[in-house]
């Protein structure tokens, strides 16, 4: 990771730690009813009877997902979330549903049970710490690539 990747992420993250409570609160309840409209729309035009959809269980100040998870479930879609098992490996994504236990992967993060079936999700949420014009994404990891232009969230 360059230099200036890891200073517009130190940025954008600090930017994001001051967000506060009842904005949070807002913005995880805007997520949970906008996010569930644009499932909606998306498998109407995907043509897709019961899409998986796909999750990230949220950490530090990431924005909660947890009210988009639930309303996802009430709504009877399926939930996956994305396990991290190896380094420079696809994620793969297990069966989630409210009230699972999660346990913690190998980096720490909380996860499906292995034991919980993997899927190919059809509609994905992903973290971001910030994107650029073009919608190019830099989240923790390693492989964004794409910084100009960056725009905090």
């Amino acid at each position: 990771m360059t230099d200036v990747k890891t200073e517009l992420r130190r940025h954008a993250l600090a930017k994001r730690d001051l967000v506060s409570a009842p904005e949070a609160h807002a913005a995880a309840a805007a997520l949970s009813r906008d996010g569930l409209a644009l499932v909606a729309e998306a498998a109407a035009l995907l043509r897709l009877d019961a899409p998986i959809v796909s999750v990230y269980w949220p950490i530090r100040s990431e924005l909660n997902t947890r009210p988009l998870i639930d309303a996802l479930a009430d709504k009877g879609y399926r939930v996956t979330l994305p396990v991290m098992h190896k380094v420079r490996h696809p994620l793969v994504f297990r069966d989630f549903s409210p009230g699972d236990d999660l346990v913690k992967g190998p980096y720490g993060l909380s996860e499906p049970a292995p034991e919980c079936a993997a899927r190919d999700p059809d509609i994905l949420f992903s973290p971001l710490s910030a994107f650029d014009r073009r919608g190019f994404r830099l989240g923790y990891g390693r492989s964004e690539e794409h910084t100009s232009e960056l725009q905090s969230h």
